[in-house]
């Protein structure tokens, strides 16, 4: 009973962990009144935004989409990610091939970039190195400028309470900010800035792509429905919870986007590593079910094909 709550729960479970062990690191080195962000001026002539939304495991999905996306000559202007999103995203951007980027995804176990230390466990569990190695061996691009597809990273400023929204500077350090799950990986010290997931604020973050002033606005929602089980302990109460509140609030995030694609994942876990073809899958049929509906609005916004 024990280990099924540590595998159904391991965000929950790694809380408590990390709580347990604070004190070990120094503190974060950051600036009460940090500097502006370096950004590049907003692409001209956007006609497709894409936002790709957080979701940890659930991310393969994102890489069904863009695949369909590639297949219909969807065009797509600039990218926008949040988590595993801003991975996806970064990855996309800097090579738009979808046969490259599953390539690249499907291999991935949570422990390749999950690599856990007592050395920094007063902030996270996970230090990030790892995934920054992940990006390295895989990104050709060391900068923003230099990405195929314009993009944006979204992070969370800890101390503000504010969504970072980064397109110019080095890629790594801003995308591990964005999928830096708070009590799981350590912060991103960025800008002068403390910065975590950027699901803290906005897990699907359309309000950024329509910043850039696009045409048409397509989101890519990952949240969990809620299970039809009512949870009957500790843990199942507190996971409830926070499901509740994040579906409102990807709700709330999503409503500026013209289509919203929500692939059937069911209960795919955050950290559910086996079961990537699922999610791929779940992701291709979301667009090719929107397809029709996508394609009418950009005939309507006068955006060929």
């Amino acid at each position: 009973m024990k280990f099924l709550v540590i595998v159904r729960y391991p965000i929950l479970v790694i809380s408590i962990i990390s709580l347990l062990l604070g004190g070990c690191d120094k503190s974060l080195q950051y600036s009460e009144c940090p500097p502006p962000i370096p950004c590049c001026p907003p692409p001209c002539n956007v006609r497709v935004a894409l936002v790709l939304g957080g979701g940890g495991a659930r991310g393969m999905s994102h890489v069904g989409v863009l695949e369909e996306f590639e297949k219909a000559g969807i065009p797509i202007d600039v990218i926008v990610g949040c988590s595993i999103g801003s991975i996806v995203g970064a990855l996309y951007a800097d090579c738009p091939d979808s046969r490259r980027l599953k390539s690249v995804l499907s291999p991935l176990k949570k422990w390749d970039i999950l690599d856990l230390g007592i050395s920094h466990c007063r902030w996270g569990l996970v230090k990030g190195g790892a995934m920054d190695r992940f990006l390295k061996r895989n990104l050709c691009a060391c900068y923003f400028e230099e990405l195929q597809i314009p993009f944006y990273a979204v992070s969370t400023d800890l101390l503000a309470g504010e969504l970072v929204a980064v397109n110019s500077g080095p890629i790594r350090p801003a995308v591990r900010a964005s999928a830096s799950v708070p009590f799981v990986f350590k912060p991103v010290v960025l800008y002068e800035r403390i910065l975590v997931d950027g699901g803290v604020v906005d897990p699907i973050p359309v309000a950024t792509a329509k910043a850039t002033g696009a045409k048409v606005i397509i989101a890519v929602d990952l949240s969990e429905l809620l299970p039809k089980t009512c949870p009957n302990q500790l843990f199942g109460i507190a996971a409830r919870s926070a499901e509740i509140k994040l579906l409102k609030q990807s709700e709330s995030c999503t409503a500026g986007a013209d289509v919203i694609l929500r692939p059937a994942l069911g209960d795919l876990g955050m950290f559910d590593d086996k079961q990537f073809e699922k999610a791929y899958e779940a992701g291709r049929k979301a667009a090719r079910d929107a397809m029709p509906q996508i394609k009418q609005i950009l005939c309507e916004r006068g955006i060929p094909l």
